[in-house]
């Protein structure tokens, strides 16, 4: 049930994927919707992917299958690239219990039209990993620059955020697995990167999604959630429905880069439902 008195910031605190390829969208197209969960909504973070999942389903149905929100065309067919939506949960201690979902972003680097401006608007409940509805309100659409913010609080959000630091949010899990050769022994590339590694494939992603090559990639061994050290087994890392290719394990990251990216930085498998997260830091 939604909380007596609950209501979301006012607007004015308030305000791949990410992609430098999308400031060449018209600046009158959303490609962000942010939204404020209900306090006590019991949805651990931990639990992002399968209640990323029921948003999903939701947005699908209430836009009678738009292809922003399905990933596919008329004939079911996987668009190609990655324009359609990224459903992103954050964990905010400010405004609920700890480790709790209290935001989801939904981003859309191809834009919302006034079809999917509609079903946007119209999400107001989401089924948690529990089987209870959680009430979600519309804080408002806009763009990354218009709700990033290095320090989360205000409704802003760092995944939305410019840095040259960004850190794993929630578990990368690689679309891949890494090679050996007949004898065993690793298989590397020209940089002596071990092909099909977890590291080697985020490489590979962030080249492919447009994003310039770090300067250094650290090993994260854990998540800080609520101001406690979540190792990454604890995520939910398997979609309940549909496909993709997954590899094994789950792990996490921190990148920097010579100058400045904006967000948000999602990659790997089930990414769109908010796996393979980085939020950026100051």
């Amino acid at each position: 049930m939604l909380q007596q008195g609950w209501k979301a910031p006012p607007i004015e605190e308030q305000s791949g994927l990410a992609h430098q390829e999308a400031s060449s969208l018209k600046d009158d197209i959303p490609t962000v919707a942010r939204y404020a969960l209900a306090g006590g909504c019991g949805a651990s973070l931990t639990s992002a992917l399968a209640f990323a999942e029921s948003a999903h389903q939701a947005l699908v149905r209430l836009s009678d299958g738009s292809s922003v929100f399905t990933g596919c065309d008329s004939l079911g067919r996987p668009l190609e690239g990655h324009g359609h939506a990224y459903i992103l949960c954050e964990a905010d201690d400010a405004l609920g219990e700890a480790g709790e979902i209290a935001h989801v972003t939904i981003f859309a680097r191809a834009g919302f039209g006034e079809r999917e401006q509609e079903a946007l608007r119209g999400l107001r409940e989401v089924w948690g990993p529990d089987g209870r509805g959680v009430f979600v309100r519309l804080l408002g659409l806009g763009r990354p620059e218009d709700n990033g913010c290095l320090e989360q609080g205000k409704g802003r959000s760092p995944l939305l955020a410019r840095s040259r630091t960004w850190i794993s949010h929630t578990p990368f899990i690689s679309t891949r697995h890494a090679k050996v050769t007949r004898a065993g022994a690793k298989k590397l590339d020209s940089r002596g990167r071990w092909i099909g590694s977890p590291e080697h494939e985020l490489w590979r992603l962030l080249d492919l999604s447009g994003f310039p090559e770090p300067e250094t990639v650290e090993d994260v061994s854990c998540a800080r959630i609520g101001g406690k050290d979540v190792p990454w087994g604890s995520f939910v890392v398997r979609r309940e429905g549909g496909g993709g290719r997954r590899g094994s394990g789950s792990c996490g990251f921190r990148l920097v880069f010579s100058e400045a990216v904006e967000g948000p930085i999602a990659l790997g498998y089930a990414a769109h439902y908010g796996m393979g997260a980085f939020r950026a830091e100051g």
